[in-house]
């Protein structure tokens, strides 16, 4: 860490720096987020809401990373935002070396070399995972999700049988 300024000295904020990792510059690091091995936060980066940067990951420029989890060579750029879904909760997961310049939001995994460029966003808010890599895109879909179970509607409640027939 270059400075105090770049790390929340909140009481109850568990931010941390290990290792080798880095943040530098007017690069700043809060809640609960982590940097791992030789991670690197610069410029003017914001990391928050529990990310996790590892390996040689990178945050630069202006890039604002909310709960994502960035590993390897990962980067995010310029005004780059990688974004936890505000509607399921879920973070994106950057590996390999990828960067991105625009936003990548929700359930997504870019691995390998993909380039996500400035004014490009891709959103997942879907209950799948979408993974992008240099062969293309695919959906990762939890088994369960294929599973048919029958739908039991609530009991009714008996009504009183009456001797005869109602009229």
């Amino acid at each position: 860490m270059e400075s105090e300024s770049n790390l929340s000295a909140e009481a109850g904020d568990d931010a941390w720096i290990f290792g080798d990792a880095i943040a530098a510059g007017e690069g700043y690091v809060d809640e609960s987020s982590v940097l791992r091995d030789r991670a690197i936060v610069c410029g003017h980066a914001y990391v928050s809401k529990g990310a996790e940067m590892s390996g040689d990951s990178r945050a630069e420029d202006d890039a604002y990373i909310r709960g994502a989890r960035l590993s390897r060579c990962a980067r995010a750029s310029g005004n780059s935002m990688i974004l936890q879904s505000t509607d399921t909760q879920v973070s994106p997961i950057l590996t390999g070396s990828c960067v991105v310049y625009g936003k990548v939001i929700g359930d997504i995994m870019l691995a390998g070399t993909v380039v996500v460029i400035s004014g490009e966003e891709i959103i997942n808010d879907s209950l799948d995972t979408l993974s992008i890599d240099e062969r293309g895109r695919t959906i990762l879909r939890d088994p369960s999700r294929d599973e048919l179970v029958p739908h039991r509607p609530q009991e009714q409640q008996r009504k009183p049988r009456h001797q005869g027939r109602d009229r």
